[in-house]
């Protein structure tokens, strides 16, 4: 069986789509899931050499649990581009102008593209002029704080406020906890800034690198610094700490844990040895179903995966509903926090896990969509998107 078809079940997905083009080497694949809810998809686009179709279906499917969580009429989507993320300059202009050529007709139809792994900001701006199609930003995502653009500190800032809620719901202090985060980049960086301000000891971090553990805890400010100029190298240049193999950072003795990659880091193999009492992620679908069972049965508290990272689709509606970034950081905290408790709670009464909990909410909201066949225009999504945020 072709591997993509796994991922076929009652939701979908519904429509995959390969684009190639030889004049730039393009090869890429646009997934939408599920189009039931809402005549409107989303999701981001991957640049990896290694991404997979069935990777990024996978990943498209996350995208429609998101959406759902937050009560939001809108199917998931996911795209991907075989590529190197490290691609610059008029070679990476000319590949986004080609993708953007190739998915016109989608975004004609619906599909709304953020960025993800190897894409930014910059890249769907020029995905958008190679469609043709005006891209409907206020500018908001491109907005700087300290020294880095908005979008790289919304989605770190929903994952810490995640783990905020399920460290009160766990009854973890936040303040003097420790962490262990998988990944350095946009986002990790974030969650580190963030977890710092809340009094949380980083005491691990790892990029593809290398890894690095001190358990009176990392000098956060000075990788932050290290960072701008070394990038991934920050973190295996770090004099003061103990350089681990990656894979032993899942299993080191803190408070929360952070996956921030690539999908299934976590599996019912290696499960035994997580100690942390929180987990809180970036990364999409990064422990396995049978793992995830195996967490809550031992009584870890799992903010889903698709709940932790929501900040990258938040920031980006905010942004399309024309709000500022006291605004931004506003909803992620009610959001993101507010839902994390939810579902932690529902969870413990339904006895059992979260993620399973909100996979099975969404697919009862599908089924209902479609035997009723009422679906969301983009008026009515905009006009409800802006009352879920109170904006």
């Amino acid at each position: 069986m072709t591997e993509w078809m796994t991922h076929l079940d009652d939701i979908g997905p519904e429509k995959i789509v390969h684009v190639y083009d030889p004049e730039t080497n393009l090869r890429g694949v646009v997934v939408v899931d599920c189009t039931a809810l809402g005549e409107t998809v989303g999701g981001g686009i991957r640049m990896m050499p290694d991404v997979t179709t069935a990777e990024v279906a996978g990943l498209a499917r996350a995208m429609t649990y998101k959406f759902n969580a937050i009560d939001l009429p809108v199917g998931g989507a996911k795209s991907g581009i075989w590529g190197s993320p490290s691609v610059s300059g008029e070679e990476r202009r000319n590949l986004m102008l080609s993708f953007g050529r190739a998915i016109k007709p989608l975004m004609q139809s619906g599909l709304n593209i953020g960025a993800d792994i190897g894409t930014d900001a910059d890249d769907l701006a020029v995905i958008h002029e190679g469609a043709g199609m005006p891209w409907n930003t206020t500018g908001l995502v491109m907005q700087e704080k300290d020294g880095e653009p908005l979008e790289n500190h919304a989605t770190g800032y929903g994952v810490v406020a995640a783990a905020r809620a399920a460290c009160e719901f766990a009854g973890v202090t936040v303040n003097g906890a420790t962490a262990a985060i998988e990944g350095f980049g946009k986002v990790g960086g974030g969650v580190c800034r963030y977890f710092n301000d809340l009094g949380v000891k980083v005491v691990a971090l790892s990029t593809i690198d290398g890894a690095i553990y001190n358990p009176d805890g990392l000098d956060v400010a000075k990788l932050l610094a290290d960072r701008k100029t070394k990038g991934d190298k920050a973190v295996s240049d770090y004099a003061d700490a103990q350089h681990i193999e990656a894979a032993k950072l899942f299993h080191l003795p803190v408070d929360i844990l952070v996956p921030g990659a690539r999908p299934h880091v976590i599996t019912e193999a290696s499960v035994g040895g997580v100690q942390a009492k929180v987990i809180s992620s970036i990364a999409n679908n990064p422990i396995t179903d049978k793992a995830e069972t195996m967490l809550f049965d031992r009584g870890i508290h799992v903010v889903p995966d698709f709940m932790a990272n929501a900040g990258g689709i938040t920031v980006a509606l905010v942004d399309i509903l024309g709000g500022d970034a006291v605004t931004l950081f506003r909803v992620l905290d009610d959001v993101i926090g507010d839902m994390s408790t939810e579902i932690l709670n529902a969870a413990r009464k339904a006895n059992v896990n979260p993620r399973a909990l909100a996979q099975q909410r969404t697919l009862e909201q599908i089924k209902q969509a479609r035997i009723t066949k009422v679906t969301v225009g983009l008026e009515e999504l905009i006009e409800r998107t802006r009352k879920r945020f109170k904006m």
